[in-house]
């Protein structure tokens, strides 16, 4: 079964997505409200992607994703977020990031579970 991390600080979000994810034949594995409980969510449970919020108050999801690259170079993480920051989406990618999605686009967050899915 694919294994997802969902990071955000939003515990309405994070229900909202271990949701819709499970509905869709996802497992969520482990949820995180800050960059630092999704790091050690993550050391915890490797999960097969990680879906990070990027503006968080401590460590916020760039940092937490540079930390989970150090920790593991072929970690898949997505990130999806309100922030439209045209610096911090390049961030994203140049951390290898599968890319960087709205929140309310879950059209496209599925379609890119569903290639990462089949890729593994």
């Amino acid at each position: 079964m694919f294994t997802v991390l969902v990071v955000d600080d939003s515990s309405f979000m994070r229900k909202r997505l271990k949701s819709l994810l499970e509905e869709a034949g996802y497992k969520v594995v482990a949820t995180a409200r800050d960059g630092k409980e999704g790091y050690d969510m993550y050391k915890k449970h490797r999960p097969d992607m990680v879906i990070m919020d990027v503006t968080m108050r401590g460590v916020n999801g760039i940092a937490a994703a540079k930390m989970i690259k150090e920790e593991d170079p072929d970690a898949r993480i997505l990130f999806m977020s309100l922030v439209n920051d045209p610096e911090v989406i390049r961030e994203a990618e140049e951390l290898g990031s599968l890319g960087f999605i709205e929140k309310k686009d879950h059209r496209r967050l599925f379609d890119i579970m569903d290639y990462e899915y089949l890729q593994r």
